[in-house]
């Protein structure tokens, strides 16, 4: 309303307030008719502006003229309008503060959260006890543990005012405010200070949330949390002056050595050495003995590999007879074609038929086939693909290097066809099962990864139809998720840095289905079964699922020395630790299965078992090995984990006919996760054993006393944790009995690689029994070893002393003791020297 409507005078500052209350009706109108929010508007959409306040005029009657105020009432009028102008601001702020939501806690466990079930809030619960799984409740500062807010809850007034400001900027803030109130609003913005402080809610909100993720550094960390010692994580071997190098992860048992000083020392002969002159030295002979026989059994047969026939010729000569190929082919699909899914079983059947009745003439079959029988050998043949004989099966050192010759003789296209893709990655599958060292087959990966994303295999063949077949499509994100699991395994297994990341690849998995209901010209997919239905790819359905959150795994692990908290770590172990219990509903333990069916389903549930669980121990291994003040769910896990590996074999009957076959096969292929296991779980017996306790207990003391009895009991149910939160149900007999059983396995099938191996485990077991462990006690108990593993090898103590004989100790690289393995700190193994190895042998000499 204007002034010059009824031609009153008014004074400057009543003035001043009309014009503005004038420009703030009209800018309400503006907005109300069209006019575009501000930037600080639709960041706080959610709160509720209360309606622009009118500026009401009082005029006198028409036709009297209005006197001049005095002093006393103009200050009077000023106190009245700052009195409006803060009720105005009071009303806003209380209207913003009841719009602020706050979230209330939960009181559900996470898993009843996470399937909307109703918990009794106990501890397990009613529902996680029906459906055996882990229950868990988020902490009390953990942002999970807290649910949607309502509006209806009153926020804290003077919460805002709780941010703590570094010195010198209150009054700048003060100054900022007080402009901000004293600022008309204009352009239908709302006023300044309610913005600013909903900005300075919302900060203090987003600052709650992320130091409730994690918790505060700690003095000692710096910032940063605290890992292993770098001599127990990784180690470098270094020879010729710094020319020759090699790098060894944390997996490496001789990496695993250094975390038991004692062990340590009494295998570098520094420890009364003269006690165990004798025993090191029967060990290297031995050890010598199995390496010369591994030696000859790797050469390839002379005549095929050397011969100028061509390779094609070469490799039909050495082919067994088709009774023997029949059952290798049908035993490969029954047991490898699983998680890994290279070949289609209907398309390979066929070409096999066709080369029988001698109508094949492809190429690339016979190289397959070869590939097929020797994986296949390997674990269904007496000489286990290593006799020379092809009654038997097929000489895998032969078979590989006469595929390795078919393929350098490819040239231009033949490279980048898929069928080459598929022999590369049998041959490298066929390979590592007779290769001690798995970095070889890691540098042979990243050539064929780094070849199929140059066919375009990373990308996902939807994006090429209908150039690209249905069917072969299909093949290409069997094959490319094979790959990716792959590169993650060996990674993990070496503790290098894997090819491929997480977003790397629009390639989709696979589906879950038959390989009889996809074929050659098909024009559409059948859709995908539940996963829980059993077919012939449901396992590699299942791990690539689980992709994405074990890709997570080896970059954490190779930046663990500059991560500030635990929160991903967590987070990622949580989540493997959750596709763990799944795998559980996949492969029930319990069911009317015939001995086949029973085995089968034992061998799905752990390969897809030991996926996960692998990462995971990568994960925690840093952290839980040596580690100060780590969270306790940290260790509890990795020891579990640990435990879970050396009891696979528990959950089968030892009177089963083909128990040994299974027994073998589960040594060939966990061997390394078994090593490593064993030398993890003797670290928490040392802890314990030197502790004094019957349990053991991590992090804080806790409650409780121990698990209840039906805990104890000899089944799979003794793996579950008990419900306290520092409480382990195994003593340290029953620890110390568990790896026991598995260095026993060890020995019986042991192999010529692995006498260093069992050596190590077998010094660790003994120096952790004892609080303080005696030399003669460990040099008696090495020496049952020693008798075991000569009795496993055909080797009789005559042989052993004709051996030692022969042998010109002066000129043998195993009696120099030179310095061959140097670390770089004080807490790594110490390189040998001739006076440190008086026993004349190096435990680490070579890279065998």
């Amino acid at each position: 309303m204007s002034t010059a409507m009824h031609g009153f005078p008014l004074s400057v500052d009543a003035a001043a307030a009309a014009a503005a209350a004038s420009a703030s009706i009209n800018a309400n109108n503006k907005s109300s008719t069209g006019s575009v929010a501000s930037s600080f508007e639709n960041n706080a959409a959610h709160v509720r502006t209360p309606p622009p306040q009118h500026v009401v005029h009082v005029s006198s009657p028409h036709g009297m003229s209005r006197q001049p105020l005095g002093p006393s009432q103009q200050q009077q009028q000023q106190q009245q309008q700052q009195q409006q102008h803060h009720h105005h601001h009071q009303h806003s702020l209380q209207m913003q503060q009841r719009s602020v939501k706050r979230p209330r806690p939960v009181k559900s466990c996470t898993e009843c959260r996470k399937r909307k079930l109703k918990c009794d809030r106990q501890l397990s619960c009613s529902q996680c006890q029906k459906s055996n799984r882990v229950c868990r409740y988020a902490a009390d500062h953990d942002p999970a543990n807290l649910s949607d807010a309502s509006d209806t809850e009153p926020a804290d007034v003077n919460r805002y005012n709780k941010r703590i400001c570094p010195p010198g900027t209150a009054n700048a803030a003060n100054a900022l405010n007080s402009d901000a109130a004293a600022t008309p609003a204009k352009n239908g913005e709302s006023p300044g200070l309610p913005v600013l402080e909903e900005l300075t809610l919302r900060m203090d909100r987003l600052e709650r949330h992320m130091q409730g993720r994690s918790p505060a550094p700690t003095d000692t960390s710096g910032g940063r949390i605290l890992y292993a010692a770098d001599g127990t994580v990784r180690g470098l071997s270094v020879k010729r002056n710094g020319m020759v190098t090699r790098f060894f992860g944390q997996h490496s048992p001789r990496v695993m050595l250094n975390v038991f000083p004692e062990a340590r020392a009494f295998l570098t002969g520094q420890r009364q050495r003269n006690a165990v002159d004798d025993l090191l030295r029967s060990f290297g002979l031995l050890h010598k003995h199995r390496q010369d026989e591994l030696h000859l059994a790797m050469k390839p047969i002379t005549v095929f590999v050397d011969s100028m026939m061509p390779v094609q010729k070469r490799m039909r000569d050495i082919l067994p007879k088709k009774e023997i190929c029949d059952r290798l082919v049908t035993m490969y699909f029954d047991t490898s074609e699983s998680i890994y899914r290279i070949l289609h079983a209907r398309t390979f059947y066929d070409a096999y038929n066709m080369y029988w009745d001698g109508n094949l003439q492809s190429d690339w079959f016979l190289p397959q086939l070869l590939c097929v029988l020797s994986v296949a050998s390997r674990f269904e043949t007496k000489s286990r693909g290593m006799g020379h004989e092809r009654s038997d099966g097929v000489h895998i050192p032969t078979a590989c290097a006469l595929i390795q010759s078919w393929l350098d003789s490819l040239k231009g296209k033949q490279l980048v066809d898929i069928s080459t893709v598929q022999v590369q990655i049998l041959l490298i599958h066929a390979s590592r099962m007779i290769t001690p060292r798995l970095q070889d087959s890691w540098n042979k990966l990243g050539y064929v990864l780094r070849l199929a994303m140059s066919m375009g295999m990373h990308r996902d063949p939807a994006e090429s139809e209908p150039r690209i077949p249905v069917f072969w499509g299909e093949m290409r994100r069997r094959l490319w998720f094979t790959m990716a699991d792959m590169d993650l395994h060996m990674s993990i297994a070496c503790n290098m840095p894997s090819l491929l990341r997480d977003g790397d690849f629009t390639c989709k998995p696979p589906r879950n289905l038959n390989d009889s209901e996809i074929y050659l010209h098909m024009s559409e997919l059948p859709p995908t079964r539940p996963i829980d239905q059993l077919t012939d790819n449901q396992m590699q359905v299942y791990a690539a699922i689980t992709l994405a959150a074990r890709m997570r795994v080896a970059p954490l692990v190779n930046r663990i020395d500059s991560l500030r908290d635990y929160s991903e770590v967590l987070d990622v172990g949580t989540k493997l630790e959750r596709f763990l219990d799944d795998i559980n509903y996949i492969y029930p333990r319990q069911g009317s299965y015939n001995a086949a069916q029973k085995s089968k389903q034992w061998r799905s549930r752990v390969i897809l078992d030991m996926h996960v669980r692998r990462p995971l121990l990568a994960l925690y291994r840093p952290l839980a090995l040596g580690a100060a003040d780590v969270p306790a769910e940290i260790s509890r896990s990795f020891l579990k984990s640990s435990v879970v590996i050396l009891k696979y074999l528990d959950e089968l009957d030892p009177s089963l006919t083909q128990f040994h076959e299974v027994a073998e096969m589960y040594h060939q292929i966990l061997k390394p996760d078994i090593i490593y296991s064993s030398l993890s779980i003797c670290y928490y017996i040392q802890a314990a054993v030197r502790q004094n306790s019957e349990s053991l207990v991590l992090g804080h003391s806790g409650g409780g006393g121990g698990p209840p009895p039906h805990m104890m009991a000899e089944t799979s149910d003794e793996l579950s944790l008990y419900s306290g939160e520092s409480v382990i149900p195994w003593s340290p007999l029953r620890l110390i009995s568990t790896v026991q059983e598995s260095l026993d396995l060890l020995i019986k099938f042991m192999s010529g690689s692995d006498t260093k191996d069992i050596l190590c485990v077998a010094a660790v077991l003994e120096s952790v029994k004892n609080p303080e462990p005696k030399i003669q006690d460990m040099t008696r108990n090495l020496y049952a070893v020693l008798d075991m593993c000569l009795r496993s090898s055909g080797v009789t103590k005559d042989k052993l002393r004709a051996m030692a004989m022969d042998q010109q100790y002066a000129s043998d690289a195993y009696m120099h003791g030179q310095p061959v393995y140097g670390y770089s700190n004080s807490n790594s193994m110490p390189s040998g020297g001739p006076g440190q190895s008086p026993a004349g042998w190096t435990l680490w000499d070579g890279w065998d």
